[in-house]
């Protein structure tokens, strides 16, 4: 019968046939994009260095209103950025492999930044991670969650005067969870090519 070459005394597939299918089914490629750690370490250092124009537009309009110079609050962002990327690559990565190598690239830009522009400026850095990493996990009852923190402390490191520290927090908490967003989704979202240290 023809029923019978097709399926076994239990109405199920042949063996024969299921080992066939198994056997030319192709493996489903990655659909995630690929990027080796020296690639992820210098975009993430572009994330940090480099606002957007409308980011300096609001910066500029902010330090109005606040009445704090704009050159400082600008500093200060890039040191916030900086915090967001090191945050969204734990949450993302953890303390794997992939994370301690694009990393290594990624101060290495830093150190040159620094031995162009400012001497101090990997002292600044740690100073900063430090400070947002306390304040991450400072007890507080003047704000909840964690973007009401940062942008608490954002704003107190702005020395914004007591009647615009509320929006200067409002601004810097806000900016802080973008770069978190974004920084997090991209790591999350892409093959991590092998580290060549080559």
């Amino acid at each position: 019968m023809k029923g019978s070459q097709t399926t076994n005394g239990n109405g199920s597939h042949s063996e024969t046939r299921s080992k066939q299918q198994k056997d030319t089914t192709a493996p489903m490629p990655s659909t995630k994009r690929q990027a080796t750690p020296v690639e992820l370490a210098a975009l993430l250092m572009e994330a940090v260095c480099v606002a957007g124009s409308s980011e300096q537009e609001a910066v500029e309009e902010m330090a109005q209103i606040v009445e704090v110079p704009a050159q400082a609050m600008f500093s200060e962002l890039m040191f916030l950025r900086a915090f967001a990327v090191e945050f969204g690559a734990e949450m993302a990565l953890g303390d794997s492999e992939e994370k301690r190598a694009i990393f290594e690239r990624y101060y290495q830009h830093w150190e040159m930044v620094g031995d162009k522009t400012d001497s101090n400026l990997m002292d600044d850095l740690q100073e900063r991670l430090e400070y947002y990493t306390n304040a991450v996990h400072a007890p507080t009852s003047e704000v909840s969650g964690l973007t009401g923190q940062i942008g608490v402390a954002f704003a107190a490191r702005c020395r914004a005067q007591d009647e615009g520290r509320e929006d200067l927090a409002m601004f810097g908490g806000s900016l802080f969870a973008a770069m978190f967003d974004e920084i997090a989704e991209l790591l999350q979202g892409i093959e991590i090519l092998p580290y060549d240290s080559d």
